[in-house]
Protein backbone atom coordinates (compact mmCIF):
# COMPACT_ATOMS: atom_id res chain seq x y z
CA UNK A 1 0.00 0.00 0.00
CA UNK A 2 1.39 3.40 -0.52
CA UNK A 3 0.47 6.60 1.46
CA UNK A 4 -1.44 9.27 -0.65
CA UNK A 5 0.30 12.70 -1.24
CA UNK A 6 -0.79 15.61 0.48
CA UNK A 7 -2.37 18.15 -0.96
CA UNK A 8 -3.92 21.64 -0.55
CA UNK A 9 -4.48 24.72 -2.40
CA UNK A 10 -2.82 28.25 -2.41
CA UNK A 11 -6.24 29.73 -1.00
CA UNK A 12 -7.93 28.54 2.58
CA UNK A 13 -10.44 25.66 2.13
CA UNK A 14 -12.77 23.67 4.75
CA UNK A 15 -12.17 19.82 4.37
CA UNK A 16 -12.41 16.63 6.07
CA UNK A 17 -9.30 14.58 6.80
CA UNK A 18 -9.82 10.83 7.62
CA UNK A 19 -7.90 8.55 9.62
CA UNK A 20 -4.24 7.97 8.98
CA UNK A 21 -1.32 5.93 10.62
CA UNK A 22 2.40 7.74 11.62
CA UNK A 23 5.12 6.91 12.89
CA UNK A 24 5.81 9.57 15.43
CA UNK A 25 8.16 11.33 18.10
CA UNK A 26 7.03 13.95 20.99
CA UNK A 27 9.03 16.67 22.06
CA UNK A 28 8.84 20.00 23.67
CA UNK A 29 10.16 23.63 22.85
CA UNK A 30 10.86 25.70 19.85
CA UNK A 31 10.78 24.25 16.37
CA UNK A 32 14.28 25.37 14.76
CA UNK A 33 16.54 24.87 17.53
CA UNK A 34 19.49 21.91 17.33
CA UNK A 35 17.86 19.63 19.64
CA UNK A 36 14.68 20.07 17.68
CA UNK A 37 16.46 19.25 13.94
CA UNK A 38 18.29 15.86 15.84
CA UNK A 39 14.59 14.69 16.79
CA UNK A 40 13.46 15.04 13.76
CA UNK A 41 16.03 13.54 11.61
CA UNK A 42 16.20 10.33 14.26
CA UNK A 43 12.04 9.82 13.44
CA UNK A 44 13.00 10.86 9.40
CA UNK A 45 15.96 7.85 10.07
CA UNK A 46 13.28 5.28 11.81
CA UNK A 47 11.11 5.59 8.79
CA UNK A 48 13.22 5.06 6.38
CA UNK A 49 14.41 2.12 7.95
CA UNK A 50 11.15 0.80 7.63
CA UNK A 51 10.66 1.94 3.58
CA UNK A 52 8.23 5.01 4.16
CA UNK A 53 10.36 8.28 3.86
CA UNK A 54 7.09 10.41 3.55
CA UNK A 55 6.79 13.75 4.33
CA UNK A 56 7.68 15.21 7.74
CA UNK A 57 4.71 16.40 9.37
CA UNK A 58 4.12 17.95 12.56
CA UNK A 59 1.12 19.03 15.29
CA UNK A 60 1.94 21.63 17.48
CA UNK A 61 0.29 22.79 21.13
CA UNK A 62 0.21 24.34 23.92
CA UNK A 63 -1.00 23.31 27.52
CA UNK A 64 -4.48 24.53 28.28
CA UNK A 65 -2.95 26.92 31.06
CA UNK A 66 -1.69 29.30 28.17
CA UNK A 67 -5.55 30.00 27.16
CA UNK A 68 -7.85 29.32 24.15
CA UNK A 69 -5.20 30.16 20.86
CA UNK A 70 -6.65 31.11 17.89
CA UNK A 71 -5.39 29.77 14.07
CA UNK A 72 -3.68 33.39 13.34
CA UNK A 73 -1.75 34.19 17.01
CA UNK A 74 -1.08 30.66 17.56
CA UNK A 75 3.07 30.88 17.35
CA UNK A 76 2.81 34.38 18.89
CA UNK A 77 0.30 34.19 21.84
CA UNK A 78 2.19 31.86 24.21
CA UNK A 79 5.80 31.45 24.88
CA UNK A 80 7.65 29.44 22.46
CA UNK A 81 9.57 27.31 25.01
CA UNK A 82 6.34 25.73 25.92
CA UNK A 83 5.16 24.29 22.44
CA UNK A 84 4.61 20.73 22.31
CA UNK A 85 4.95 18.86 19.10
CA UNK A 86 4.38 15.46 17.78
CA UNK A 87 6.88 15.21 14.35
CA UNK A 88 5.30 12.48 12.21
CA UNK A 89 6.08 10.83 9.03
CA UNK A 90 2.87 8.57 7.71
CA UNK A 91 3.25 5.23 7.31
CA UNK A 92 0.27 2.85 5.76
CA UNK A 93 -2.34 2.04 8.41
CA UNK A 94 -0.63 -1.88 8.44
CA UNK A 95 2.15 -1.14 9.21
CA UNK A 96 4.03 -3.37 12.53
CA UNK A 97 7.31 -2.09 13.63
CA UNK A 98 9.90 -4.86 14.23
CA UNK A 99 11.29 -5.77 16.94
CA UNK A 100 14.88 -4.89 15.91
CA UNK A 101 14.17 -1.09 15.51
CA UNK A 102 15.19 0.31 18.22
CA UNK A 103 12.96 3.52 18.56
CA UNK A 104 13.09 4.42 22.24
CA UNK A 105 10.45 5.25 24.71
CA UNK A 106 8.91 7.93 22.60
CA UNK A 107 8.74 6.87 19.01
CA UNK A 108 5.84 5.01 17.83
CA UNK A 109 3.05 4.55 16.02
CA UNK A 110 0.09 7.07 16.41
CA UNK A 111 -3.24 7.01 14.50
CA UNK A 112 -5.71 10.19 14.51
CA UNK A 113 -8.44 11.30 12.34
CA UNK A 114 -8.58 14.83 11.91
CA UNK A 115 -11.74 15.12 10.86
CA UNK A 116 -13.21 18.92 9.50
CA UNK A 117 -9.89 21.06 8.96
CA UNK A 118 -9.54 24.58 7.50
CA UNK A 119 -5.90 24.19 5.56
CA UNK A 120 -4.06 26.52 2.62
CA UNK A 121 -0.81 26.24 1.34
CA UNK A 122 1.97 28.39 2.64
CA UNK A 123 5.16 29.18 0.13
CA UNK A 124 8.33 30.18 1.27
CA UNK A 125 9.95 30.90 4.47
CA UNK A 126 8.22 29.70 8.13
CA UNK A 127 8.92 33.08 9.60
CA UNK A 128 6.44 34.81 6.91
CA UNK A 129 3.27 32.46 8.32
CA UNK A 130 2.51 34.69 9.77
CA UNK A 131 0.46 36.30 6.78
CA UNK A 132 -0.72 33.07 5.93
CA UNK A 133 -2.27 31.63 9.28
CA UNK A 134 -3.56 35.89 9.36
CA UNK A 135 -5.69 34.09 6.30
CA UNK A 136 -6.18 31.02 7.36
CA UNK A 137 -7.73 32.38 10.41
CA UNK A 138 -9.34 34.75 8.75
CA UNK A 139 -11.03 32.14 6.58
CA UNK A 140 -12.02 30.43 9.61
CA UNK A 141 -13.49 33.38 11.29
CA UNK A 142 -15.91 34.21 8.41
CA UNK A 143 -16.88 30.29 7.89
CA UNK A 144 -17.89 30.73 12.26
CA UNK A 145 -15.04 27.94 13.01
CA UNK A 146 -12.78 27.83 15.63
CA UNK A 147 -9.65 25.60 15.78
CA UNK A 148 -10.58 22.28 17.72
CA UNK A 149 -7.33 20.65 18.00
CA UNK A 150 -3.23 20.76 17.43
CA UNK A 151 -2.19 22.94 14.77
CA UNK A 152 -0.74 20.73 11.55
CA UNK A 153 2.03 21.62 9.40
CA UNK A 154 2.75 18.99 6.39
CA UNK A 155 6.30 19.85 5.48
CA UNK A 156 6.36 18.72 1.60
CA UNK A 157 10.07 19.63 1.06
CA UNK A 158 12.73 18.12 3.00
CA UNK A 159 14.09 20.93 5.11
CA UNK A 160 17.32 21.10 7.83
CA UNK A 161 18.92 23.96 9.34
CA UNK A 162 20.82 25.13 6.92
CA UNK A 163 18.21 24.99 4.02
CA UNK A 164 17.06 28.13 2.38
CA UNK A 165 13.53 28.30 2.88
CA UNK A 166 12.63 30.39 -0.23
CA UNK A 167 10.98 27.35 -2.09
CA UNK A 168 9.67 25.31 0.57
CA UNK A 169 5.87 24.05 0.98
CA UNK A 170 4.41 23.68 3.77
CA UNK A 171 0.69 22.89 4.28
CA UNK A 172 -0.79 24.62 6.91
CA UNK A 173 -3.53 22.92 8.70
CA UNK A 174 -6.10 23.44 11.83
CA UNK A 175 -9.00 21.13 12.79
CA UNK A 176 -11.80 23.45 13.48
CA UNK A 177 -14.96 23.07 14.80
Amino acid sequence: MTVPNPHAPDEPEITTIGAATFLSLTGQGRPGTEHFYAEKAALSEATARLGHPGPVEILYWFDPEHGDIDIAGFYWTAPLDALRYRILVRVPDNTVLPADLRLGDRIGLFTMTEGKVVQVMHRGPFANEDKTLARLGAFADAHGLRRSGPHHEIHLDAFGPQTPQTGLRTILRDPVS
